[in-house]
């Protein structure tokens, strides 16, 4: 016999001393832990401060016989539970019955056979562990029972209800308290139900559903059958009617927008399905108009989804009230973020369209009040016309789409239709990006860098490199244009890495030249930045270069920071760790706020030269650069003012602190070797520099 884990605990109660020092050199050598007492007081006593596993008590012993301890024990906290083995010297009927009416769960008679007792104390422990596992079963059992929201009961072929487990909640009765479906079920569910019985019967569960009127709505049911043994099935009834809520509502949101309420775009595109398939039996127009909000994404970022959602559901009750007074045959729907649609049915001329997007101008044209703030929301709408500019829907929403590209390409706020020459456009745009790839790939990009001089000694103190594209019949490419290309088609990140080995390659050479090297700023673009592992993209281009980050300068927009302010925030921090200086491009442009500009950790902010540009003749635009350049000096940040092309500026923003300049003024953006000129000599080309600017200070 396996020796049973010493954590098992025997209390011996016997006034026999010999006896229980038997007992406990036997029970000891067995591998119980053993405790003794010699009355039933003290077994009482020992068992009040710790219940043991198992209980041998002697039936006659001064200080309290053992049927009063027996009985004393089992009213203990955890005694009713303990196996108490009653040890006895009298067999007869009347001592066992005594013995099993004071709580005794097994008995054993003197003298004692060791060698039995231990096995029977192993077979009681057993029986204990087996009686309090199917007890806790039975609890958890009941416990569920109880908080299940199905109903639970046995039926038989004919309906009639045997057994009920668990009622069902919200019916009018249940089956604790009727004998047949027939008093459960409505009428017109009962002869379904039977059927279903018999089904299950022949070994096929199945399931119904009925519903039961209620005092507000009407509630729904699912009752679904089991085979069980003895001719019987087991019928679960549960309450459904949130389920079936839910699903009205799932299909609801299948359909129409949860922000509006306005159809969305699954149930607009089986919309103009239909009508195009009912416009071309009957040979008649459809028009389609694509509406896009203009910049709706800046107050998102600058105050929150909640304010911009608020105004969404505004833009939208004004288009239906304007669409519906202009006369049926137009319906609208909202199919993304800030995108509309109207399709125009019976027989619509362009003349409809057309007045129908000024109708949509003329609806959004008076300012938006949200949150204590006034907006002004413009569309700029594009017009497809069935079947002049597509066939089905699917051509026909891409070339209205294409139309409104157009429109906001040419200043926003105006619609545009689809002609051949829109689509051409598209065209060269798409083969503008096919040969963006070709470029990349055939090395075709360059690297300038934009100088930047102290304001003071107009010496060489960083450089912004630029990224050039020569195309061979074409000539340069505007670099607006292809980045955005580049943007759009995922591209950029390629460019970027390259752009950045490049730089790499250009210090290095400088630097075994025997060149004092600048900082040298890098644009990061937004998809980029937003890149988990950008630290890890930048770090491993420069660890291949052997240079450190404090060469570079990192360059973000306002709107790339504001995108996901926690997370750049982040990024940020654990570039500037890395050693990247940090910089705000185009500052002013944006929507930083100035508590989000305190906690990045910052180094530089430029000047947009769109402040720059009219300082000198545009008093607000004087106020804001002086502005933004006491707001970096009082942040500690360093100043670059982009855009510098005239002598009287450069003097404007020399007298007000400025540190850095870059711009026509002094310098185009130069190849690498032309300013590794400039830092080959910069005393005499700061002079030159110096020279021209007070030249053209006094013709200006």
């Amino acid at each position: 016999m396996s020796a049973p884990k010493p954590t098992l605990r025997v209390l011996v109660a016997d006034d026999d001393r010999l006896l229980r020092d038997i007992a406990a050199a036997t029970l000891a050598g067995a591998g119980y832990v053993v405790e003794s007492a010699a009355s039933g007081d003290e077994a009482v006593a020992a068992c009040a401060r710790e219940m043991p596993d198992i209980v041998l008590l002697d039936v006659e012993m001064p200080g309290g016989d053992g049927y009063q301890a027996c009985t004393n024990i089992r009213t203990l906290p955890g005694g009713f539970d303990v196996p108490i083995v009653m040890v006895t010297g009298l067999d007869d009927p009347a001592s066992i019955h005594l013995a099993y009416d004071a709580g005794a769960t097994d008995f054993v008679v003197k003298p004692i056979n060791w060698a039995l007792l231990l096995h029977r104390i192993r077979y009681v422990l057993r029986g204990a562990r087996t009686i309090e596992a199917l007890r806790l079963s039975e609890q958890k059992n009941a416990a569920l029972l109880k908080v299940i929201p199905d109903g639970i009961f046995l039926v038989n072929a004919a309906g009639a209800i045997s057994h009920c487990f668990s009622p069902v909640a919200g019916l009018p009765a249940t089956p604790a308290h009727v004998r047949h479906l027939n008093e459960l079920l409505p009428d017109e569910a009962l002869p379904r139900a039977l059927q279903c019985l018999e089904t299950t019967l022949q070994g096929t569960p199945v399931a119904l559903e009925f519903s039961l009127p209620g005092p507000a709505t009407a509630r729904h049911f699912e009752c679904r059958y089991l085979p069980n043994a003895g001719g019987q099935v087991l019928a679960i009834v549960r309450d459904i009617t949130q389920r079936k809520e839910t699903e009205a509502h799932i299909q609801r949101l299948a359909y129409f927008d949860a922000l509006t309420g306005l159809p969305n775009r699954e149930w607009i595109g089986e919309y103009l399905q239909r009508s195009l398939s009912e416009a071309a039996d009957a040979e008649r127009s459809v028009g389609l108009l694509f509406v896009d909000l203009d910049q709706f994404k800046r107050i998102n970022d600058t105050l929150g989804h909640a304010t911009g959602d608020a105004l969404l559901r505004q833009v939208a009750q004004r288009l239906s009230d304007a669409l519906c007074a202009a006369g049926p045959g137009a319906q609208l729907a909202r199919v993304g973020g800030d995108e509309f649609i109207v399709v125009l049915t019976g027989q619509p001329a362009a003349a409809d369209a057309e007045r129908a997007a000024q109708c949509i101008q003329g609806a959004l044209a008076a300012p938006f009040k949200q949150a204590g703030y006034e907006f002004v929301v413009t569309p700029s709408i594009g017009i497809a016309m069935f079947p002049q500019h597509g066939s089905d829907a699917q051509a026909l929403l891409k070339n209205a789409d294409l139309a409104m590209y157009e429109a906001k390409g040419s200043g926003r706020n105006q619609f545009r239709f689809y002609t051949s020459a829109v689509n051409a456009r598209a065209v060269k745009r798409l083969s503008l990006e096919m040969e963006l790839r070709r470029a990349f790939d055939n090395q075709q990009l360059e690297v300038y860098y934009q100088p930047q001089y102290d304001i003071h000694s107009l010496q060489v103190a960083g450089a912004e490199a630029l990224l050039r594209w020569f195309h061979p019949q074409r000539g340069q490419i505007s670099t607006t244009e292809f980045i955005a290309v580049a943007e759009e088609t995922g591209l950029i990140g390629d460019i970027g890495r390259w752009t950045l080995q490049q730089v790499c390659r250009d210090l290095n050479h400088w630097r075994a030249a025997g060149l004092s090297v600048p900082s040298i700023a890098v644009n990061v673009s937004g998809r980029d930045f937003m890149r988990q592992d950008v630290l890890l993209r930048l770090s491993q281009v420069l660890e291949e270069a052997h240079l450190p980050a404090s060469f570079f300068e990192l360059e973000l927009t306002e709107g790339v920071l504001m995108q996901d302010v926690e997370s750049g925030q982040r990024s940020l921090q654990a570039l500037k760790e890395f050693g990247f200086a940090l910089a705000v491009d185009d500052f002013g442009t944006g929507y930083c706020s100035l508590s989000y500009l305190k906690r990045f950790p910052l180094d530089t902010l430029k000047v947009d030269r769109a402040f720059i540009n009219d300082l000198t003749v545009d008093a607000d635009d004087a106020a804001i650069v002086r502005a933004i350049i006491a707001l970096g000096h009082n942040l500690s940040l360093k100043l670059v003012a982009e855009g510098v092309e005239t002598a009287a500026q450069l003097q404007f923003l020399r007298a007000h602190g400025c540190d850095l300049v870059q711009g026509f003024l002094l310098s185009h953006a130069v190849p690498a070797n032309v300013l590794m000129e400039l830092l080959r000599a910069p005393h005499a080309i700061a002079a030159d520099r110096t020279a021209m600017a007070r030249e053209a200070g006094t013709g200006g």
